[in-house]
């Protein structure tokens, strides 16, 4: 793999689908700006458009959906272990 190429991207600014393909745009921050309401928000920057068949698209998305469920999963394991941790010192007599 000598010719990877890592692309970061801050947002995914846009989605579609044409003739089976997603188009997957990227986006990176620009800076500070205003937005229509006045309020302050980002500027983005379209930086990269990934394109991919929609089979792979799906497989993505399913990969990302058990990624998502392992770190809630790692989370909730530490909250645990947290909480634990807390009803520990709270039950041990003060010194």
């Amino acid at each position: 793999m000598a010719n990877k190429q890592t692309v970061f991207a801050d947002r995914i600014v846009g989605l579609s689908v044409q003739n089976g393909l997603v188009r997957v745009d990227l986006a990176t921050i620009a800076g500070p700006a205003k937005n229509k309401e006045g309020k302050d928000g980002l500027k983005l920057d379209v930086t990269h458009q990934l394109v991919l068949p929609l089979d792979a698209f799906v497989n993505g998305v399913a990969m990302q959906q058990k990624l998502v469920q392992e770190l809630v999963a790692r989370q909730q394991k530490r909250n645990a272990k947290a909480a634990k941790a807390d009803d520990a010192a709270a039950a041990a007599p003060a010194a």
